[in-house]
């Protein structure tokens, strides 16, 4: 397990990095600050949140457009977190993923009055084996993930320098564009993260899934 997260740190590092060989020659999209990043409602998006105190993180409605063109139409809902150092992150993503981080997520699309729920997927201990959430949307932790670092970057949700990895409680498959709901409460307290940044993210996975 501690082989495949510092394989993907290296990966994950060069998300904010970008192919700037092959890329024309654009204008570098503004850095949202946090409060403007906490205020977006469009995917991607990120919440501020604590990871040490049991309860409910996030409990909001955002927009779902379609992916973009290098991402797949896989949706990830999940903690990133970010590092200067890539040693740094490896204690991180270690800590988070082998000591348990469960929670209860609740995904629904809406549809007028109505709200339909959507069913979570989540990655096995074996890294192969895909779990269905179910209608509790129990999890017990996070897994390793890759997003579309393309449609980050156009939303101004990287800066150049850092270090970041998403850790994914679920994901679901080809969800139709229109407007959602997600609920995400932690059902244990984690004094060992406190004062330790991270962000809950929904966002596109990578073409590589």
């Amino acid at each position: 397990m501690l082989q495949f997260i510092a394989l993907t740190v290296a990966f994950a590092g060069l998300l904010g990095c970008g192919d700037r060989a092959s890329a024309p020659d654009v204008a570098p999209v503004p850095v949202l600050t946090e409060a403007e990043a906490n205020a977006r409602t469009v995917v991607p998006l990120t919440r501020t949140v604590s990871l040490d105190k049991s309860g409910v993180i996030v409990d909001l409605d955002f927009d779902l457009p379609p992916p973009g063109p290098n991402a797949d139409p896989t949706l990830v809902v999940g903690i990133r977190i970010e590092e200067q150092k890539a040693k740094a992150m490896l204690a991180r993503s270690g800590l988070l993923v082998q000591g348990g981080l469960p929670a209860k997520i609740k995904l629904q699309r809406l549809d007028g009055t109505q709200a339909n729920n959507v069913e979570l997927t989540r990655i096995g201990n074996d890294l192969k084996e895909r779990i269905s959430l179910g209608t509790d949307g129990l999890t017990p932790g996070v897994r390793q993930e890759s997003v579309n670092g393309a449609m980050l970057r156009d939303a101004g949700l990287i800066e150049q320098g850092i270090i970041y990895t998403v850790l994914s409680f679920g994901f679901t498959v080809d969800p139709p564009p229109g407007r959602y709901h997600l609920r995400v409460e932690l059902l244990e307290e984690r004094p060992q993260l406190k004062n330790q940044q991270a962000d809950l993210i929904i966002a596109y996975s990578g073409k590589s899934k």
